[in-house]
């Protein structure tokens, strides 16, 4: 016996005479019960000459093969029945049967073998119905379905060029005029005409909502913000909502005093608050507009909370050692402060030193209170010509971070203090901050004042101290509901079998009151109390997250947390997604089960979020005049913004994500192939500490090697750390085989002589002392950088000689310029003075120092003739 398809007779019974179509039938447990017999399923074998019969009971010994019939057929009838021979298992587990034997095979049609002249056959089982055919190949489940039959419908004329509410009501009402002839009324106060317009209107609704949905299914023609969204994030396009503004607040304070961050605010100055006390509560704003005024609160962890405010830190002035019309140069990262001895609130039982073993005179102790990681602001209070405040230039304000306090004292200039008998030596505090603070102006210290008086102005500039960072929106709370619980019943798993009843959690969507919600990019806690003050109030607005500080369930209590997309969630990750509509307000999405975890049934949702975002919150300077305290207040505080807030940027336009979505993925790279796509990656993910990147590929005689070489921004000599992180990123973007290398530049010492003929009226040291300034690697007076600054000469720049003989040109008092020797250091002539150019390969760059200690570094010699 063959493998062959099988037939059963509750799967392939047709039979016309039948009124029923039943999926579970009882009558074959009953003809067993009864001791009757009759067919119960066949097989066919493969060359579709032999059927193998199965019965429901035992096999009949006395049958022939007259008692078999073979009915049916399209094409080929009169199939006859050869042979019949009775198969016996031995085992009990295995079925007997009946191998029929037939004259020819049928076609594609449905035959019936029936059963004739037995005893104790139910006529219910004796026929089977079956195909020849059921070997041969077929995509479908040969297993025909029981189905009832429905009543069969009469699909009505409808116009499907009805899409509005008047077409709609003209339809009905045609439709009606057909069906009810006899109701001709058409006044608007009947009730006929009024049913007839309700659902004009729902089909005007439906018809909206489905010229809706196909809009929004495309980029092109989309409208939603929220659909714009999904589309492009589906290419990698992190369409952003803006971000909020940050600047730095300066806490003036007439006391001593300890503050908890969390428990202030401030906001902007306006002319109907009724108080003008600086120090507010809660209380004093709860009938007043919050649209009138625009709020700002600490950038603070949880850990750093409490702030120390010292009186003294109000205004620091600077020590210039005596010396009178001074100033800090633009690109100073340091500066001398002055300090002041006070009594000692402890006594010591030694002679105390300070942090860098500075002496301290017994009984007393320093004033300032400074710290690394302090934000200290430089602002210029008084004008230098005229020393008055309102004369101050309002742009000579700069912020910048400490990253060094020391303490040290100045024994040439000393102080009297009144509990000292003696003369004290005057304490002071050397401060350091990072390059990416540099100044970017000079700050004038003192100068002397406009004639007749001609009087010494001093302190036109000072630092404040007591500054903390903080951002624009406000916070508020908000009950969103409860999730609810929607009940599906399965079906039923047979006769007198239930299934259970189980409630599931609806579909929770809900949308926050208040708007616009707060955007911004996270800092980290290392960020906030050690990144340079400067980059602090920079971001990035596609990274920007939504402000929603808590999103809590009470059943069970959760803490959910905001993600751009729930593409990297899984099934146990409480994350939730924000979506901003047209009109600016917030929706909240939660996961499926499968990509984010769904809301539990019956949950009751809370949020605590800030509003205020965008361009509302780049305030001006000095526009910051209120503090708030939320429960107990301080007196005595009063805020200042010396900065003008910034970073506020709008909404993405959805114009532009439509422009710009589709292409982006195509111009960002995600895998270096070429060689300059490892130095466009360096450009791109370290524009902030590398001026220029080149790469070129290497064979080694068994794969490629990427020799990526990088010209550091400001930098002279190796830095090791850049090099390390630059390699350790360029590895999730290399090609299969290559192997990276990151070097820095190779830099090209400069052997440079030039005679220059001086004007008759100018001294040759003064026409020296500015040809060797100019050509320097420095930063100059005026701001500019000098020839061979490192900035200004990059991967194969070469040194031309009119460039040489144009810059000395500028200078005052230079009549005439003949360079005489333009050549690599330490090598020969190369014909560089007959090209007019000293060549660089793409790896190199020029360096010329002209440092006497370092002659290695490049030299520059000057001959001068002429003048006086």
């Amino acid at each position: 016996m063959m493998n062959n398809s099988l037939y059963r007779r509750d799967m392939y019974r047709r039979d016309k005479s039948r009124l029923y179509s039943c999926t579970n039938e009882q009558r074959r447990h009953e003809v067993r019960k009864r001791n009757l017999n009759g067919l119960d399923y066949l097989e066919v074998s493969d060359d579709q000459f032999y059927l193998y019969v199965y019965f429901i009971g035992a096999l009949p010994e006395n049958i022939t093969k007259e008692n078999i019939r073979i009915e049916g057929g399209q094409r080929i009838r009169d199939i006859q029945v050869i042979d019949v021979e009775l198969e016996h298992q031995k085992d009990p587990t295995l079925d007997s049967y009946l191998r029929v034997r037939v004259d020819k095979y049928g076609d594609f049609s449905t035959y019936t073998l029936r059963l004739i002249g037995l005893e104790g056959i139910d006529p219910h089982y004796s026929y089977l119905n079956f195909s020849f055919k059921v070997n041969c190949p077929s995509d479908l489940d040969c297993k025909s379905a029981h189905i009832c039959p429905g009543k069969e419908r009469t699909e009505p004329e409808i116009n499907y060029l009805a899409k509005d509410y008047a077409s709609f009501r003209q339809l009905i009402l045609d439709r009606l005029a057909l069906i009810m002839p006899n109701w001709q009324s058409r006044h608007v106060p009947d009730l006929g005409i009024t049913l007839v317009e309700l659902l004009a209107y729902v089909g005007d609704y439906l018809s909206y909502y489905q010229d809706a949905v196909a809009t929004e299914a495309y980029l092109d023609t989309a409208r939603q913000r929220i659909s714009v969204r999904r589309h492009v994030r589906l290419v990698d396009y992190p369409m952003h909502e803006g971000c909020n503004a940050r600047t730095w607040v300066w806490l003036e304070t007439k006391i001593d005093t300890s503050i908890n961050l969390k428990d202030i605010y401030f906001i902007t100055t306006y002319q109907d608050l009724p108080v003008s006390n600086p120090v507010l509560k809660i209380d004093d704003l709860r009938n007043i507009d919050s649209k009138k005024y625009e709020v700002f609160e600490p950038i603070v962890k949880e850990s750093q909370a409490n702030i120390e405010l010292y009186k003294k830190h109000n205004e620091i002035h600077f020590y210039t050692w005596g010396n009178r019309e001074c100033c800090l140069p633009k690109g100073a990262t340091s500066a001398t402060l002055l300090d002041e001895w006070i009594s000692s609130t402890n006594t010591p039982t030694k002679q105390d030193k300070c942090d860098d073993d500075a002496p301290k005179p017994p009984n007393l102790e320093r004033k300032l209170q400074l710290k690394p990681g302090d934000i200290l602001i430089f602002t210029e209070v008084k004008g230098a010509k005229t020393g008055n405040q309102a004369d101050a230039d309002i742009n000579h304000r700069h912020a910048v971070r400490l990253i060094s306090v020391k303490h040290g004292v100045d024994e040439v200039y000393r102080v009297n203090v009144n509990n000292v008998t003696q003369d004290m030596p005057t304490p002071i505090v050397e401060i350091t901050w990072a390059t990416a603070d540099a100044l970017p102006f000079p700050l004038c210290i003192s100068a002397i004042g406009l004639a007749p008086e001609c009087q010494l102005i001093e302190n036109i500039s000072v630092a404040r101290g007591n500054v903390i960072l903080v951002d624009h929106g406000r916070t508020v709370t908000e009950n969103l509901g409860v999730v609810a619980a929607k009940t599906e019943i399965m079906p039923c798993e047979g006769e007198n079998q239930p299934a259970d009843v189980t409630a599931v959690a609806a579909s929770f969507y809900p949308s926050l009151k208040y708007a616009p919600l707060t955007f911004r990019q996270p800092l980290s806690k290392q960020d906030l109390h050690q990144a340079p003050a400067t980059s602090l109030l920079t971001q990035k607005p596609r990274k920007a997250l939504p402000q929603i500080t808590k999103l809590i369930s009470n059943y069970p209590s959760w803490s959910w947390t905001p993600q751009l997309d729930l593409l990297g969630s899984n099934s146990q990750d409480k994350h939730f997604v924000v979506e901003v509509d047209n009109e600016g307000y917030a929706h909240l999405r939660f996961g499926n089960g499968e990509l984010g975890q769904m809301p539990v049934a019956g949950s009751n949702f809370s949020a605590i979020y800030r509003i205020g975002n965008g361009i509302a919150g780049n305030i001006g300077a000095d526009t910051i005049a209120h503090i708030v305290f939320r429960q107990n207040a301080i007196t005595g505080i009063t805020p200042h913004n010396p900065l003008p807030a910034k970073g506020g940027t709008q909404p993405e336009p959805l114009s532009e994500v439509k422009l710009f979505a589709p292409s982006t993925f195509r111009k960002e790279l995600q895998r270096a192939i070429t060689a300059q796509d490892y130095a466009d990656i360096v450009m791109r993910d370290f524009s902030d500490t590398v001026q220029r990147a080149a790469a070129t590929l290497r064979w080694t005689g068994s794969w490629d090697k990427v020799l990526v070489v990088v010209d550091p921004l400001g930098e002279e000599t190796n830095n090791n750390e850049l090099l390390a992180a630059i390699s350790q990123h360029l590895y999730r973007y290399r090609r299969i085989g290559h192997d990276v290398v990151v070097k820095q530049a190779i830099y090209v010492p400069l052997d440079i002589e030039m005679t220059v003929c001086v004007q008759p009226d100018f001294l040759r040291g003064h026409v020296k002392a500015a040809l060797l300034n100019l050509f320097s690697n420095r930063i100059l007076p005026d701001g500019r950088r000098g020839f061979f600054h490192p900035d200004n000469l990059t991967f194969g720049t070469g040194i031309a000689l009119s460039k040489l003989v144009a810059t000395a040109q500028t200078v005052t008092g230079v009549e005439n310029v003949v360079v005489t020797k333009l050549q690599r250091l330490y090598e020969l002539d190369n014909g560089e003075l007959d090209n007019g150019i000293l060549p660089l390969s793409s790896m190199e760059i020029a360096r010329l120092d002209n440092d006497p200690n370092f002659p290695e570094n490049g030299q520059f010699k000057l001959s001068l003739h002429g003048g006086r």
